[in-house]
């Protein structure tokens, strides 16, 4: 049996022009969806680069908040210098170890903390002991809790103000602060962070008391009849 070929569909090949149309099109939106994926890997890596940068100020601003704001002065007896008091406070240009005022919980040794604040291997260490840390001790002496505070830190630099009544605005701003040139400890400490990408933070924040300069309660003025 003869199979009538007037029938059967006419075969149809696509044109060169409808290749080129089609291959056209699926170039188009693979651009649009390669453009699209770029643009949100990119949103993506900001948004992490933000949150992690975010995480590490809020974590200097808690050191900040609570220590530098509660930093008061303390003084130790120095077994080897005649048993001379002196400030549990070593002041330099790339580290600061301080007594700070804390709240006391349960099983907390006391309502004072010392810290000691550095940058080793990238990282922004921060010791912390309820025994003071002697500036003319060798370390290791007493046992310490040490925290992370952030990472990818290039280095990290100390300003320490003093009274200064000759400058108009009656502070100076001292790199290094030598114990036997005070009379206490700075009225406030600013903390420099750079970071390994560049960037650059400061934080600056006056001390709790400098014994000098601070009293407790109300203080009145006499005045002459």
């Amino acid at each position: 049996m003869k199979t009538d070929k007037s029938i059967l569909p006419e075969k149809r090949f696509f044109t060169l022009v409808e290749m080129i149309a089609a291959m056209a099109v699926m170039i188009f939106v693979a651009l649009i969806i390669g453009t699209a994926s770029m643009s949100f890997y990119n949103t993506w890596a900001r948004t992490g680069k933000i949150t992690s940068f975010l995480k590490s100020a809020q974590a200097i601003d808690r050191i900040a908040d609570n220590y530098f704001r509660n930093m008061i002065p303390f003084k130790w007896k120095d077994e080897e210098d005649n048993n001379k008091e002196k400030f549990v406070f070593e002041g330099k240009s790339d580290s600061i170890l301080f007594t700070a005022l804390r709240r006391s919980h349960g099983g907390d040794k006391g309502g004072l903390i010392f810290i000691k604040l550095y940058v080793e291997n990238d990282e922004l260490i921060a010791e912390y002991s309820p025994y003071p840390f002697l500036p003319w001790e060798e370390e290791g002496v007493h046992e310490t809790k040490k925290e992370v505070i952030t990472s990818n830190v290039a280095s990290i630099s100390f300003l320490y103000a003093e009274r200064d009544d000759e400058e108009d605005s009656g502070m100076e701003f001292l790199e290094e602060w030598e114990e036997e040139e005070h009379e206490a400890i700075p009225l406030a400490v600013q903390m420099t962070v750079t970071w390994k990408n560049g960037r650059k933070e400061q934080w600056l924040r006056r001390t709790a008391g400098t014994s000098k300069y601070s009293t407790l309660g109300y203080r009145q003025t006499p005045t002459l009849d």
